[in-house]
């Protein structure tokens, strides 16, 4: 309890095989990780994959980043649900510059993330605040909505 268990991932490797990519599916929907970052592989100059044989085609690529998100998204929805109505830590990142749908009125509604995600790769926490918060602020915030991959809630003070 109190911990999330997350990945990273690559999909599209050189000589990735259908039976691989179905192994991987099912070792995801097996562990239901709370958070989960999915990348297509990108063939890089300078590296040694760049010659590996066995490319992929983009289409193929982008199909299997498909598939994952599709399941991740009923796993991170899950996970999300467990959080509604619950106080939670937040580290504040940013001022949203488009706060619609998540202000309430009179309200600052801010990017930030709990312990459980990371940065540039999980979902968000939207935070609205009566009072003005900078990057760097640790807030206690009350999970008032969830989405397939974010939070919504209010500080509490």
């Amino acid at each position: 309890p109190g911990v999330a268990i997350r990945t990273s991932l690559i999909v599209g490797f050189p000589s990735e095989t259908d039976k691989e990519f179905k192994e991987l599916v099912d070792f995801i929907e097996e562990v239901r990780f709370e958070r989960l970052g999915a990348f297509i592989y990108s063939r890089e100059e300078g590296t040694a994959a760049y010659d590996f044989q066995g490319q992929l085609p983009p289409r193929v690529k982008s199909e299997r980043l498909d598939v994952i998100m599709s399941r991740q998204q009923e796993v991170s929805r899950g996970a999300n649900n467990k959080f509604l109505g619950s106080t939670i830590d937040v580290l504040i990142e940013e001022e949203e510059k488009d706060p619609q749908p998540f202000s309430l009125d009179g309200y600052r509604v801010y990017l930030g993330r709990s312990q459980y995600d990371a940065p540039q790769v999980d979902g968000a926490v939207y935070v609205n605040s009566a009072k003005k918060l900078k990057p760097g602020d640790f807030v206690k915030v009350k999970v008032t909505d969830t989405l397939e991959y974010d939070l919504v809630g209010e500080v509490q003070r």
